[in-house]
């Protein structure tokens, strides 16, 4: 299978008894190159006889599907509902506002799937512990395959739910499962049971690095947070996006009665038809050793599973255990070759391939060199740290955004209506503004859909360049029901690549009928005692004005556009700015503004200790280059050394170290490429930095004027021009009295703007609908598109400096918080900006949002609120307090306990290593797990009105003059 194919297989009764020898076979065809492939099971094959009666099965958490997001990348959140049955979640699915569209064909539901996303959320069946195979059924049975995965339980007496037991999952009208591998990446299989089709994508093994690339470059900050963030199952990316970026991937529709089965290290997605019913689990093979040695958990949550390698090394490769334990059996992984169990239906060069691999192993365990040269291409992967989670992941709360917009009751657009977007881009009003308080004016951050076409036409190729050997999938299979990603699919039919993503809706927030600002994963409230724990809604920018005012600029607004569109040629790579832009407006000095300069005795009068440096770069004092200089050489010697990634300063984690290369200093830079590349409202990434070394590192140059030091990559210079003798633009230009128009401060690398303007490069990175026309040269910066209310803002830091407005502010990025400032303001006074996730670009912690929240000793007889038995909160009495002792402990089986009671240990067969502990469930087993620590917690004892009492700890515990969390209001 070079093409690397979804292959569909259509065994006979004889061939389907034996499930791991069928494997073996299906992989000998090639079929685990693509990533998926389907089997066809006899006709007499049936797994149950009738589904009549499991109408009263309970699906004890069901999932509301809130999915985010535009343009083909989105982001889903899962709210979890009451429980129901299968009876009343069939009448859901069935009903007028969750069931199917019309539709003509498969393509065409595709196409309204990816268009009505964003509406109506599904509610999703998923993870329902259990099975539907009668118990007289043993072939291909997903309860008990008998692979070499059932050693975890055999020999360890572990169940790992889903993964080595079975789960079911009942699908309605477009619920999703999101872009991931499998636990450990592992092997999956998938029957569909009855009910409406479901369609995959899958990404070949080979590939799936470009597919994780992609994610962290249009998801920066989740990548910053967990590196596999692809395993929160919360990332949706459309084909046409796929497509855009030269992934390959094929597609394919699963009918009722029908098996997937998914291989190891495969990205793949998809989402159901209509009320469905799928049985799912895990399953191994010889070849996913090699994987799960390879897997660890991530470092976002302890509670993930992961599968101790130990028993499968052990049993399975005993000649490489000592050198696997000692940290030196490093393989490099050939995703192309099948499983050792395939080598009876082999021949030829591949069944020497296996052989070799077989005989590197046993040389590798002597400490001889391998003879077959191992060809390093990007059919395999250097071994890599990856996590697995089985169970979908939960929205404690309900995002602020999501609740507020009304979500769950919005209506799918229509098949007409749909059509009708798909074939122009909608028209978004541009006066949408929405009083909120006296604090000011929640103003929406617009794009200019009527210009796309002239903005794509001026845009840079940043499509990847993929090598000539690519799998191209431009066929369709007539066999079966396998189709694959042409340029005329539902998608993009029509379009050319360039214009691949243009068919959906592209607008920034808020979007049509609530496409909710949401955007990072696990969100919450982001006040009071929450504060630390959740991250906000990236906001729009607020004005304090009246709504003449506000008429007169929605006018003066549209009015710009117009001239704009008028003078802009296609090819013209900047729009001259409107006679009435504010940046156009302040060329002229009023007497206010000369009189604003500081007097001596005001300037001594500075308190603020990040304000004094700047003393002398206020814009409304006159140009002192010689203080600019010392400004420069000051930051070049302070980590993070750029002037541009000065903007992530205060979210740095560790200090930056420079090293020395080739007689230049070299450091990481700490924007990822896409703050350079998105604008809000485009899917052009240029995923490729030709100035960044294979390391990640970028070389430190300093202008010889001005002596500010940037890293190449973040201004754009080419390694041969990186020389002692390099100059910035502005120096280049002499443009020496030019300040930057969108702040207030002079000093920093500068590049050239509209009209003859200049701008900070660190600025424009700052303010998301800023644009860098030429993405590798970093300029010339495009701030015509920034709407005029951003104008309007006062900045916070510099309005007591200086009595006019000037430049242009962003927020901080908290719920609805007004708080505003210059990109330079905030990051000279020390305010939080870290990277986002698209479509925005930058993350702003207010220091109000930013100061953790202390909990505060509770005394006996204090009034507090808490969780009673029922579930709800009341005010209770703090009647006592006691110190209680706590195990934390890993389970064999991965999983952890960090509250496990003393008496709860059965038997220590080494005090400090080795645990055996009796186990929270009803069966009342004995695990094996490992002691980590022992942890001494401060307890609560309180009193309830009805005379209960509970011990708790403080984190449950409420005082009265406490900020609650959403989800203590709801239930109080």
């Amino acid at each position: 299978n070079p093409s690397a194919r979804i292959m569909t297989f259509r065994p006979t009764m004889e061939q389907f008894r034996d499930f791991s020898r069928y494997i073996a076979y299906v992989e000998a065809q090639g079929a685990h190159r693509a990533g998926l492939a389907k089997i066809i099971p006899p006709k007499e094959w049936k797994p149950r006889r009738c589904y009549d009666d499991i109408d009263d099965l309970v699906i004890p958490a069901p999932i509301q599907q809130v999915v985010t997001g535009q343009s083909g990348l989105f982001t889903q959140y899962n709210i979890q509902k009451k429980a129901m049955t299968v009876r009343e979640f069939r009448r859901i699915a069935n009903s007028d506002k969750y069931c199917t569209p019309r539709y003509t064909d498969f393509e065409d539901l595709e196409r309204k799937y990816w268009k009505n996303l964003t509406f109506n959320a599904p509610i999703y069946g998923a993870d329902v512990n259990g099975t539907l195979y009668d118990k007289h059924v043993d072939t291909w049975n997903i309860g008990r395959l008998n692979t070499i995965l059932d050693i975890v339980e055999n020999e360890s007496g572990i169940t790992i739910e889903g993964v080595n037991t079975p789960y079911l999952y009942f699908g309605m009208w477009k619920t999703s499962f999101a872009w991931h591998t499998e636990d450990m990446d592992l092997y999956s299989i998938n029957y569909l049971h009855f009910g409406e089709p479901k369609s995959w994508y899958s990404i070949p093994p080979e590939h799936g690095k470009r597919l994780e690339r992609l994610a962290k470059g249009f998801f920066p900050g989740s990548a910053q947070s967990c590196e596999a963030f692809l395993r929160h199952k919360m990332t949706l990316i459309s084909p046409s996006i796929l497509k855009k970026y030269g992934i390959p991937f094929d597609k394919v529709t699963q009918e009722a009665g029908e098996f997937m089965i998914t291989f190891p290290y495969s990205y793949h997605a998809g989402f159901n038809h209509g009320f469905n019913c799928a049985e799912s689990t895990n399953f191994a093979t010889l070849r996913w050793i090699e994987y799960g040695k390879q897997s660890v958990l991530c470092s976002c949550r302890k509670d993930m599973v992961k599968i101790s390698m130990d028993v499968f090394v052990r049993k399975y490769q005993p000649d490489r255990y000592k050198l696997w334990k000692a940290g030196k059996d490093v393989t490099v992984i050939d995703h192309t070759l099948p499983t050792p169990e395939a080598a009876e239906f082999l021949k030829g060069d591949l069944m020497q391939k296996v052989k070799n691999r077989k005989q590197c192993a046993e040389e590798m365990e002597t400490g001889e060199t391998c003879k077959e040269e191992v060809d390093r291409d990007e059919t395999k992967s250097i071994p890599r740290h990856r996590i697995g989670t089985k169970r979908h992941r939960v929205c404690l709360e309900v995002p602020q955004e999501v609740s507020e917009s009304e979500a769950f009751p919005k209506e799918e657009l229509s098949s007409a209506q749909c059509e009708a977007d798909m074939a122009e881009p909608c028209e978004r009003p541009t006066n949408e503004l929405a009083q909120q308080g006296e604090e000011g004016l929640k103003l929406p951050v617009k794009t200019e859909e009527e210009e796309e076409e002239e903005q794509e036409a001026a845009a840079l190729d940043l499509s990847i360049s993929h090598a000539s050997n690519s799998t191209s999938l431009s066929t369709t299979s007539k066999q079966s029901t396998t189709f694959s990603a042409q340029p005329s699919s539902p998608v993009c039919s029509g379009s050319s690549d360039s214009e691949s993503t243009d068919l959906l809706a592209k607008q920034t927030v808020p979007g049509p009928a609530g496409v909710f600002t949401v955007h990072s994963y696990a969100r919450g409230d982001a006040s009071g005692s929450d504060s630390e724990q959740t991250s906000g809604k990236k906001a729009s920018a607020t004005a304090s004005m009246n709504e003449q005012e506000l008429a007169e600029v929605a006018k003066e607004y549209i009015r710009s556009m117009k001239e704009s569109k008028k003078s802009k040629g296609r090819r013209q790579p900047l729009s001259k700015l409107p006679r009435h832009h504010p940046l156009l407006v302040k060329d002229c000095i009023s007497d206010d503004e000369a009189s604003e300069q500081l007097t001596p005795e005001e300037e001594a009068e500075e308190a603020e200790a990040w304000a004094k440096p700047l003393s002398q770069l206020w814009q409304n004092r006159p140009p002192n280059f010689e203080a600019e200089k010392e400004y420069n050489r000051t930051m070049a010697q302070q980590s993070p050394y750029c002037a541009v990634c000065m903007l992530f300063q205060t979210y740095q984690t560790s200090e930056v170290t420079p090293a020395a290369m080739d007689g230049k200093i070299r450091t990481k830079p700490l924007i990822p490429e896409m703050c350079f590349t998105a604008t809000g409202c485009s899917t052009d990434l240029s995923l490729s930095t030709p100035y960044l070394e294979e390391d990640g590192t970028s070389v430190l140059i300093t202008c010889k004027n001005c002596h500010v030091c940037v890293h190449a990559s973040c201004y754009g210079v080419s390694p041969d021009k990186a020389t002692e003798d390099w100059m910035c633009s502005r120096c280049t230009e002499n443009a020496l009295e030019e300040d930057c128009c969108l702040c207030s401060l002079r000093g920093g690398a500068l590049q050239r703007a509209n009209d003859d303007k200049w701008v900070h490069v660190m600025c424009a990175v700052g303010v998301l609908e800023a644009k860098f026309v030429n993405i590798a040269e970093r300029s010339p910066v495009d701030v015509g598109k920034i709407p005029l209310q951003r104008f309007r803002l006062k900045c916070i830091f510099c309005k007591k400096r200086r009595k006019r407005i000037a430049g242009c502010c962003v927020q901080c990025s908290h719920g609805r918080c007004p708080t505003s400032f210059h990109v330079s303001c905030a990051q000279a006074a020390g305010v939080m900006m870290q990277p986002d996730d698209w479509p925005f670009v930058v993350f702003i912690t207010c220091f109000r949002h930013k100061i953790p929240f202390q909990s505060e000793d509770l005394s006996p007889g204090q009034i507090v609120i808490s969780k009673h038995k029922n579930g709800r909160f009341y005010q209770c009495e703090v009647v006592s307090l006691a110190k209680e002792t706590f195990y934390e402990v890993n389970f064999d089986d991965g999983s952890f306990s960090d509250n496990l009671y003393p008496e709860d240990i059965v038997v220590c067969y080494a005090v400090g290593v080795w645990l055996q502990q009796r186990a929270h469930s009803v069966n009342g087993q004995v695990y094996g797990a490992k002691f980590v620590a022992s942890h001494a917690i401060q307890m609560y004892q309180v009193e309830f009105e009805d005379g209960s009492q509970l011990m708790v700890k403080r984190d449950d515990v409420y005082t009265l003059d406490e900020e609650l969390p959403k989800r203590v209001k709801s239930r109080l």
